[in-house]
């Protein structure tokens, strides 16, 4: 068996393990033969319910060095309007030619999640902050529009 056909068996192994830890959180109660959903009602004015937390780390060690840490916070304004912000943070290094540099900055963003399917609409502004060939640091602002499909994993979280 190569190493890559283990990583792969692993990976699903491990995906369904928490995939089922995830459902095993479900809030359905079951009366008779009906199951019925408790239904949770949304607070007015400023709740810790409705706020999300999220983010990114990914880490590479080896000729390159690669750290990312993009942490973000988000807010529902309504049931299928979240906005919010988020940092980020990369490091990377290459050995062989002796180079290393940071990059940072800051987003915000809005989205919209769709009731009765299983897509989200996304936007995003974002500045960055890199050096450019003189050692000097930029800014760089980025816009983006896009979508996603979400997938649910119990009742808090998707």
């Amino acid at each position: 068996m190569s190493a890559f056909s283990l990583f792969k068996s692993i990976l699903i192994v491990v995906s369904v393990f928490f995939t089922s830890i995830a459902f095993s959180q479900d809030d359905t109660y079951v009366y008779g033969d009906v199951g019925v959903t408790k239904n949770k009602t949304q607070p007015q004015g400023f709740s810790w319910d409705k706020v999300t937390i999220g983010g990114n780390f990914g880490a590479t060690f080896g000729d390159i060095v690669y750290v990312e840490l993009s942490p973000q916070i988000g807010y529902y304004l309504t049931e299928n309007i979240v906005v919010g912000v988020g940092g980020n943070y990369v490091y990377y290094e290459e050995k062989r030619i002796n180079f290393s540099t940071s990059i940072y900055g800051g987003r915000v963003f809005g989205q919209y999640i769709f009731s009765e399917l299983p897509f989200l609409a996304h936007v995003e502004g974002e500045l960055i902050n890199v050096p450019d060939f003189n050692n000097t640091r930029l800014n760089i602002y980025n816009f983006y529009v896009g979508g996603g499909l979400k997938q649910q994993f119990g009742n808090n979280s998707y």
